[in-house]
């Protein structure tokens, strides 16, 4: 594996977010790669991710501290704006001594740059120091800002095609509390087989406990970080899994549904799992990438699961109950989990995929027997991939009625958001 850049475990997340951002990679996967090559203990492979997140969800905060000590931040390096950003993080929001975030951003500031830009850097980073000892609060950005959109995107960290959209879409109230959850962790979920009696009581403990967020019963909910002592004797029966996502699934009422469903775009497999721990069968998934169903056949033998496009159905016309539709999409309602998608998307990318969308819900359609249901579902939070595809859709099939359509609300603690709709085909 190609050594990193800078040492020790700042330079590994260095590394992660440089894939990340000038690569194009997924930072969970980027992540994953690193933490598996190293040798790092728990302490520092926790430091790692919390510095790679952390700085993705509040990069674009940090380089307008960094551009008010800067005479010219658009002249620097990509990589040293990364270094100081990095440091600046550690400096504002994280539990480190200022003077050990300060000396590692100089030092790399002097590998990156051949000795050059150490002095630089080092007089930036103590300025944001002591900004840290009276903390950057919202006036402070305020007062850098021209426009109400600019100052949003600043504080809050989010491109202003984002702000734009979401402020127009919902009202100022609303954007800012979704904006306020991107920069948050999102909420670990955990999903227990209680068919185990050792992770049924484990579910039980945990129920009686009433830490979670939220629960199911099976699934839970808990605040970023935390693991459940309840675990410890049942990690085989423990899965991690969104309970936001889940939540959007369940509250569709899939054990209504008529059979066979057709998970059309399963992924990993967590919809088809749900479904059927709920004893819902046939089910039948699919997915483009072959390796992303692996896991679900060893998982779930029962599951009838191969590889196709949802664009193209494999399937007889009228032969389906229910067709299930997590389709592709902007994913601005999981910006929580994955922050470097707001650096990535474009609205050039947004109508592209609300095509793409809608191709799969005409030709699935097709799929659906007279009666049966077509269940859509995305992790956006954009009316023209959620209730206006849906509207769209309605209009060119007379023959679906709407069943329900539902939101992940605005202050919910999971800090993701989802939207489902379910159709019946007359």
């Amino acid at each position: 594996m190609k050594k990193n850049i800078l040492p020790g475990p700042r330079g590994i997340a260095f590394d992660c977010v440089t894939r990340a951002i000038d690569g194009g990679a997924d930072a969970q996967a980027v992540l994953d790669d690193a933490l598996t090559a190293s040798k790092l203990d728990a302490r520092d492979r926790g430091f790692v991710t919390e510095i790679l997140y952390g700085y993705l969800r509040m990069r674009l905060r940090l380089q307008s501290v960094l551009s008010c000590f800067l005479s010219r931040p658009d002249g620097l390096p990509q990589p040293i704006m990364r270094v100081l950003g990095m440091a600046a993080y550690e400096i504002l929001h994280m539990d480190v001594p200022p003077y050990a975030s300060v000396d590692w951003g100089v030092d790399s500031a002097k590998r990156l740059s051949r000795g050059k830009l150490g002095g630089l850097a080092n007089a930036v980073l103590r300025k944001v120091a002591s900004l840290a000892e009276d903390g950057a609060d919202e006036d402070f950005f305020r007062r850098r800002c021209d426009s109400e959109i600019e100052f949003l995107s600043a504080y809050y960290s989010c491109p202003e095609w984002i702000v734009e959209l979401w402020v127009d879409s919902y009202g100022r109230d609303k954007a800012e509390q979704y904006l306020e959850a991107q920069i948050c962790p999102p909420a670990a979920g955990f999903v227990l087989d209680t068919t185990d009696s050792k992770a049924k009581a484990a579910a039980e403990q945990l129920l009686e406990e009433g830490d979670h967020i939220a629960s199911d019963g099976q699934a839970f909910a808990f605040y970023s970080g935390y693991w459940p002592l309840a675990f410890k004797e049942v990690k085989e029966f423990v899965i991690r899994q969104s309970y936001a996502a889940r939540e959007a699934l369940a509250v569709l009422e899939p054990s209504k549904w008529p059979v066979p469903v057709w998970d059309a775009c399963s992924g990993r497999g967590g919809k088809s799992r749900f479904l059927h721990s709920k004893k819902i069968s046939p089910i039948i998934a699919s997915d483009p990438h072959k390796r992303r169903l692996a896991a679900l056949k060893r998982d779930v033998p029962s599951v009838a699961a191969f590889r196709a496009s949802a664009i193209k159905p494999p399937l007889a016309a009228e032969s389906i109950g229910t067709a299930l539709l997590d389709v592709p999409c902007s994913g601005l309602g999981v910006l929580s989990r994955r922050p470097d998608t707001k650096f990535k998307r474009t609205p050039e990318d947004v109508n592209s995929l609300v095509q793409l969308q809608s191709r799969i819900l005409d030709n699935s359609w097709e799929t659906i027997r007279k009666g049966g249901q077509l269940a859509y579902i995305t992790c956006t939070l954009n009316p023209d991939e959620n209730e206006r595809q849906i509207a769209a859709f309605l209009k060119r099939h007379k023959d679906a009625v709407p069943l329900k359509e539902w939101t992940t609300p605005p202050d919910s603690e999971l800090h993701e958001f989802f939207y489902s709709a379910l159709l019946e085909k007359k």
